[in-house]
């Protein structure tokens, strides 16, 4: 069940993460209340960063999230079959053979960095659904396309000991149209914004439950979990939408790399806090960037450095830290500082995320 946005704010228990019982407090885990005493383990950020947002050669991308002070690392890698615009760029994780996954595992060890997850540069991420039919999902060529890149990201997780792989979750109808390199928003956008998110129609729901369904055989299949990326221009880009397939699918293997940035985006304000409470069950991770928008109904925006948008992210760890989650936090960027680097903009959010930390540990 979506939860009440109103309900819920107009109570502070569930979002500070503490309740009472027994007439002792307690802190909030992932399942329920924990008992705070002796035994509970110092709350643990873990921190790691988006490569792809580098563009740099693969090995370089490595050696900077190295420096910047990453545990973590993730990127989509290469398109298949197209040119590679950076030579020695990120590989093409559809078509490794079984001795290059082996050596790209060697790569990130050697760096004593961990794979967050496994990608196969952007499943479902600029598919639409017209066109497709539920019944026959796998006879369409584009579909299983995708479905066989993220079937092979999966065999190579399990290669590597990778617990979980990517994908994404269709474009909203109109949204990202063929042919055109970046984002257009569709003609229904100002809904979508005032329905934070949009109302997917129940043939659309169908659907969505049939293309995952089909994904979530596979991933018992490999052992890995399957996470969803969050985009404004997705069906999914909204924490009750994705609330909703995934209690619709009832798999524990559903999993969201949640974006705040991506919810505020699209209408969803209080991200931070409800949209913490529905994605609670669900998080493997967050993808960390920050936005102003100066005007939702025409989709007016500007990408900021982590902390200086709308997001409201000393809310989102505090959340994380009162109900331990085991989430771990991917620092991305979005945005470029006046003269500097796609570089130089990881190291601003990623000391912009410690800073927030910091001050959340030393309870300024």
């Amino acid at each position: 069940m979506i939860l009440d946005r109103r309900r819920l704010l107009s109570g502070t228990g569930a979002l500070l993460g503490t309740h009472l019982l027994g007439g002792k407090k307690v802190r909030s885990g992932p399942l329920g209340p924990v008992p705070k005493g002796d035994l509970l383990a110092p709350y643990r950020f873990k921190l790691g960063i988006w490569l792809s947002e580098l563009k740099l050669p693969f090995e370089q991308e490595l050696d900077a999230a190295k420096e910047i002070g990453a545990e973590y690392i993730w990127f989509e890698g290469s398109r298949p079959g197209e040119t590679r615009a950076v030579v020695g760029a990120e590989p093409c994780i559809s078509s490794m053979t079984d001795a290059e996954v082996y050596r790209m595992g060697e790569l990130v060890a050697s760096r004593g960095l961990k794979f967050y997850q496994i990608c196969a540069y952007r499943p479902f991420h600029n598919m639409h659904l017209v066109g497709l039919q539920k019944e026959t999902l796998r006879d369409n060529p584009d579909f299983r396309l995708e479905f066989d890149n993220l079937i092979r990201s999966m065999q190579i997780a399990s290669q590597l000991g990778v617990g979980a792989v990517h994908s994404y979750g269709f474009c909203w109808p109109g949204e990202w149209s063929v042919g055109q390199p970046t984002w257009s928003k569709a003609p229904t956008w100002p809904m979508k914004w005032l329905t934070r998110g949009g109302v997917i129609a129940e043939v659309d729901f169908q659907k969505l439950v049939a293309a995952f369904s089909l994904v979530l055989e596979q991933a018992e299949k490999y052992d890995v979990d399957l996470v969803l990326g969050m985009r404004p221009f997705h069906y999914l880009s909204s924490t009750d939408n994705f609330r909703r397939l995934a209690e619709k699918l009832g798999s524990n293997r559903f999993k969201v790399q949640w974006s705040p940035a991506d919810n505020v985006l699209i209408g969803e304000w209080d991200a931070a806090t409800t949209g913490f409470t529905n994605l609670r069950p669900y998080l493997h991770g967050l993808h960390l960037k920050d936005v102003l928008v100066i005007d939702g109904l025409t989709g007016q925006f500007e990408w900021r450095p982590v902390g200086q948008g709308k997001v409201g992210y000393r809310a989102v760890l505090e959340n994380l830290r009162d109900h331990r989650i085991d989430a771990i936090l991917m620092v991305a960027t979005h945005f470029r500082p006046p003269g500097g680097t796609n570089l130089d903009a990881m190291r601003i959010n990623f000391a912009n995320v410690k800073s927030i930390i910091r001050q959340i540990e030393e309870g300024a």
